[in-house]
């Protein structure tokens, strides 16, 4: 570890390391999980709620779009603790959807639309 600092209130670890065999550099990010939270489906199935899928999800209404990963990752992190303050067990899917299209729009209206 090279460097380690904390953001987003301290929600956020991020830590700038070095590979001991290569001398390559990259920057990792530590965060506190707490209990997983359930996606209500429309369907009616329940599911574990992935912050990768969501990130994925973002990611993909934003590409080749001239939005940093920053932006993405601030997004889905933003969203996150929306919907984790308000839905303390379950969320239904579209409370998550709208929320992306919500920050999605203020960014960029082609992001919004895919998404």
């Amino acid at each position: 570890v090279i460097d380690s600092r904390s953001s987003k209130e301290g929600a956020i670890i991020r830590r700038r390391r070095e590979c001991t065999k290569c001398n390559h550099r990259f920057t990792t990010y530590e965060q506190i999980e707490h209990t997983q939270l359930m996606v209500v489906k429309r369907d009616g199935r329940r599911e574990e709620l992935s912050r990768e899928k969501l990130l994925g999800g973002i990611s993909k209404a934003c590409q080749k779009r001239p939005i940093s990963q920053q932006v993405i990752e601030d997004i889905t992190q933003h969203v996150l603790d929306m919907v984790s303050k308000e839905f303390p067990e379950e969320v239904p899917g579209r409370e998550i959807g709208e929320r992306v299209m919500q920050a999605l729009r203020e960014i960029d209206q082609v992001a919004y639309v895919r998404y």
